[in-house]
């Protein structure tokens, strides 16, 4: 006997379903603006620490999701208070950014680049559209990507980064700051060595 077997009620065989729509191959930009979450399972990797604090909040550091070649940044900002909008023009908000050992630098400030993005019309036709789309460490849509628990929160807000380059080998640091917050330039190590070996054990669907 199986093991639901037991629980399961006689039903009659399941008819022929039509396609509702179905996987293709990897495209060209395939990892290269989001996570490849159709193809790859991450491997979690855990880094709990204070990556920059302000009288009233707190940025933390909390893990990174890696799938090959590329990792996705998780930070949790914490705060005591909540403060009206300011101006989006303003450029004083949180910034995040990692500094590699060649000296390159990928951040949250990065700018947009004109991206081509195809569709299928409902007439079945296949049209093409153009986006501005963020480059560097990319932020994800918390609607579309739930990293973690989605329990929401008036003083809790994760952050998830995306960067479609793993750091090359040798010294990284995470560089947080965030002067409406009172958060100064901090800077915190990132263990390259272990992203690599996480990345290796990503795990395709």
């Amino acid at each position: 006997m199986g093991f639901f077997d037991d629980l399961v009620l006689p039903e009659e065989p399941v008819a022929e379903r039509a396609v509702l729509v179905r996987l293709g191959p990897p495209g060209e930009d395939d990892g290269k603006y989001e996570p490849p979450v159709d193809r790859f399972a991450p491997v979690l990797l855990s880094q709990l620490g204070v990556a920059g604090a302000g009288p009233d909040t707190r940025v933390l550091l909390t893990g990174w999701s890696l799938w090959p070649r590329t990792a996705t940044l998780h930070l949790s900002v914490f705060r005591k208070t909540r403060w009206q909008s300011q101006d989006s023009r303003r450029q004083s908000g949180l910034r995040v950014g990692l500094l590699f050992s060649d000296g390159r630098r990928v951040t949250s400030l990065d700018g947009t680049v004109q991206r081509g993005v195809q569709y299928t019309t409902p007439s079945g036709r296949v049209a093409e559209a153009s986006t501005r789309q963020a480059v560097g460490l990319i932020p994800l849509d918390p609607r579309l990507h739930q990293s973690r628990g989605a329990r929401w929160s008036l003083f809790k807000t994760d952050v998830d980064l995306y960067l479609a380059e793993l750091p090359p080998p040798g010294e990284a640091q995470l560089v947080v700051e965030w002067p409406d917050e009172g958060i100064s330039e901090t800077r915190t190590p990132i263990d390259v060595a272990a992203l690599h070996a996480a990345s290796a054990r990503s795990l395709e669907v």
